[in-house]
């Protein structure tokens, strides 16, 4: 992994370590004409670039290192070998493409369908390599996904990192990698805020102002339709849905637009302070003679106000009022003053007319010259005024340092005598896990204790069961499956009808129907048979095996079941997250969702739900589309 330049703190994708320059080699099929193409494009974008591509091992080595250097690079490069060699060809030619279609051949080799059946799913091709224990070929998949594929494959096979094997693996550089619903965007911001000063960052800083002002523009037109919404809207409940949909809609472009504006100002303020260094040091490598004993001085005196530290804002009129001093200095220190042109024009007329009138015009110049001597001393109070406009601005807008400083914990400092620190530090570590042996012992005697009472109560539960189905008629097994639901007006009296007791639709859920626009009903009444039938089993038996006929029966509908988001979100957007239910409240913490990789209401589903444990049964909160606050 390679450091960021200029000090700037690492924020790189750990990338695993079986991606290496000869194993990208191998998973691309790039010609030599083909690496031609796309080094000339790279090498307008990223400094350093291998110069045409004709050297395979430096090409290859290069893709690693920006890999390793930039979060989104490879993504970005496998969609630049789309855009570049067009979609029937790219897909013989891309990674991700390449290593899946690998992964279904040979999991069809391994087991052969039967006739008539249909290809395999990839989440079944992976499950029959890793039956195979074809553990390496799974994790390059599940990387391959979770890195290089859309947000919603990362969903889709996040579960995988369960097994040790695949997250021995792959694990570390799963959870290390960013997410982004625009990788090029999220790239754009990444890069402004860590490339090195020159004519690449300058590129950037005009991408940005672009794609700033094309955010702006999609901001406007998202404002705008959600106001001709509202007003179109003939009461709160019928806009409620939507309207949770356009403002998160709004605000993801809103905080977008600000991560790169700020991203650019910052890159801005590099250039310009980059190009304010190379017009004070070209000036001092231009003094004259005359002057080369105080270059040094000078010379400190503009490393010192330089190395006051970059500020993270440089706008427009201080960078003119800097630039003009800067001028101010060079002409200073390199341009002759009023007596050396005079002493040169004498010269000049001697030389072509030598008569006694110019002799001692000669004369005059030089005495005059002689009697006034180059001074620094303008240059000087120039630079007291870049220092105090630079100061100003680290104080207006901070630095790049104190940025970084506030990003990155500063390590604890050496103590004095680290032998006997290392040495009491191991003492009582040592003391700890004596400590923690002893609770170890202790917590696996309780374990014990608790999973017999445990498998006791199960025993008693089972007999109460198989006791109300002798009554009742029945045989004790599972449920039989709800028919197909017909309309999202019938939801409630089918759940009642066929689940009840196992699921129940809070008011907000009733309430959130009304404004369904998911195309396809009969999907959401399986997902809600589901909760009913294979997930409250689960729920209310446990065991290995009811938790993999769950999972079978989620894959068999393309359907994931995830937490709806993390605890700080939970507990920031609080009232979206719980509902009123029975006189308590309850926290939708879980969903179900497909793999649309859209938030168009009529192809997303997501059934928000929560397990009330006192009642065993699950209570849905919110279905079937996204809620306002969720990053999901």
């Amino acid at each position: 992994m390679s450091a960021a330049p200029n000090g700037v703190a690492a924020r790189l994708v750990a990338l695993p370590g079986f991606v290496t320059p000869e194993w990208l080699r191998e998973n691309h099929h790039l010609m030599k004409a083909d690496r031609r193409r796309l080094a000339s494009a790279l090498a307008d974008e990223y400094a350093g670039w291998p110069a045409d591509g004709s050297d395979e091992a430096a090409f290859w080595r290069a893709v690693h290192e920006y890999a390793g250097r930039w979060s989104w690079f490879l993504w970005l490069f496998e969609a630049r070998i789309l855009k570049t060699f067009g979609r029937a060809k790219a897909a013989k030619k891309q990674l991700a493409p390449r290593l899946l279609n690998a992964c279904w051949d040979r999991a069809l080799v391994l087991r052969p369908p039967a006739p008539g059946e249909t290809e395999p799913h990839l989440l079944e091709a992976l499950e029959t390599l890793w039956q195979a224990g074809e553990h390496g070929l799974v994790a390059q998949a599940v990387w391959v996904l979770s890195c290089l594929e859309e947000p919603e494959s990362r969903s889709m096979v996040s579960y995988w990192l369960s097994e040790p094997e695949i997250d021995a693996l792959v694990g570390d550089a799963v959870r290390r990698a960013r997410v982004a619903e625009r990788p090029d965007r999220a790239d754009l911001e990444e890069r402004l805020r860590g490339e090195t000063a020159g004519s690449h960052l300058e590129k950037l800083v005009e991408r940005a102002d672009a794609e700033c002002r094309t955010l702006e523009k999609e901001i406007a037109e998202r404002w705008a339709g959600l106001r001709k919404h509202v007003a179109g809207s003939a009461d709160f409940n019928s806009a409620a849905d939507e309207l949770s949909y356009l403002l998160f809609d709004l605000d993801m472009r809103a905080d977008e637009h600000d991560g790169i504006a700020g991203a650019r100002d910052g890159a801005r303020a590099r250039c310009r302070h980059a190009g304010l260094r190379a017009l004070l040091e070209g000036a001092v490598d231009a003094m004259p003679e005359t002057l080369a004993e105080d270059a040094p001085a000078v010379r400190e005196r503009i490393g010192a106000l330089l190395e006051g530290g970059v500020p993270l804002g440089f706008p427009d009129p201080e960078w003119r009022d800097c630039r003009d001093r800067a001028e101010r200095v060079r002409a200073a220190l390199a341009e002759p003053d009023e007596y050396e042109l005079a002493l040169r024009d004498a010269s000049r007329r001697y030389a072509e007319t030598p008569n006694a009138a110019n002799r001692d015009a000669l004369q005059a110049a030089a005495a005059a010259e002689r009697d006034n001597p180059r001074s620094t001393e303008p240059a000087i109070t120039a630079l007291d005024g870049i220092a105090a406009c630079l100061a100003g601005l680290a104080e207006r807008f901070g630095t790049v340092a104190e940025r970084n400083a506030a990003e990155i914990p500063a390590p604890d400092p050496l103590p004095r005598d680290p032998g006997r620190a290392y040495a009491a530090e191991i003492a009582e570590a040592r003391a700890a896990v004596r400590d923690a042996e002893a609770r170890i012992v202790e917590l696996e005697r309780a374990l014990g204790e608790a999973a017999g009472e445990r498998d006791a109560l199960r025993g008693e539960r089972h007999r109460l069961l198989e006791r109300i189905a002798a009554l009742e008629g029945t045989d004790g097994g599972p449920a039989p499956d709800p028919p197909p639901l017909g309309s999202y007006a019938d939801l409630p009296a089918w759940a009642e009808t066929h689940l009840a007791g196992r699921v129940a639709l809070a008011g907000r859920a009733l309430r959130s129907l009304k404004g369904a626009r998911f195309d396809n009903v009969a999907l959401v009444g399986e997902a809600v048979a589901l909760l009913g039938t294979a997930y409250w089993r689960m729920k209310t038996e446990g065991g290995r095996e009811l938790r993999e006929a769950f999972e079978g029966a989620l894959r068999a509908l393309r359907l994931q079941e995830t937490s709806s988001g993390s605890r700080d979100r939970q507990a920031k957007a609080r009232d979206d997250f719980t509902v009123e239910w029975q006189g308590r409240r309850l926290t939708l913490d879980r969903h179900l969702k497909n793999n649309a990789g859209t938030r168009d209401p009529r192809r997303c589903l997501r059934i928000y739900f929560a397990w009330d444990d006192a009642a065993q049964r699950v209570v849905i909160g919110h279905l079937p589309g996204h809620m306002k606050t969720l990053d999901t």
